[in-house]
């Protein structure tokens, strides 16, 4: 696990989709509290950085040969 490169992709994803999430809910649901939708916002940047944390961070099998 490469924790270096895993979090080189994991936080300009995190605030893509942080940013983009409170642009959706701003847009269509207004009705939904603020507060509901700033949670809802990060909890999809959390999810979204831990997978992307952990599928950019796997070593390939190129590198191991390399070495």
């Amino acid at each position: 696990m490469d924790r270096k490169r895993g979090m080189k992709f994991a936080l300009p994803i995190m605030a893509v989709v942080v940013v983009s999430a409170l642009m959706l809910l701003n847009k269509d649901y207004t009705d939904v509290p603020l507060n509901s939708r700033i949670m809802i916002a990060v909890g999809a940047a959390l999810f979204s950085g831990a997978i992307s944390f952990v599928l950019f961070g796997l070593k390939d099998a190129k590198d191991d040969e390399l070495k």
